[in-house]
């Protein structure tokens, strides 16, 4: 039951983070040369970081 803003704010960033991490998870095992462990922690980076998560992945690890 939502009874305060924060509790809105969190159920979007839940599903901001989860959100953020399916793209990761699905951008990381599509045609992607980087080795499995590698993989796996941007995929738990974003899971625990969410949105910021996905910010980070998006500059460190796609070229320009």
């Amino acid at each position: 039951m939502f009874v305060q803003p924060v509790d809105y704010f969190l159920a979007v960033w839940f599903v901001l983070a989860g959100l953020s991490t399916a793209y990761v998870a699905w951008d990381q095992f599509r045609n992607n040369p980087e080795p499995v462990v590698m993989k796996w922690g941007f995929i738990l980076v974003t899971l625990y970081m969410g949105p910021l998560g996905l910010l980070i992945y998006v500059l460190a690890d796609k070229e320009p």
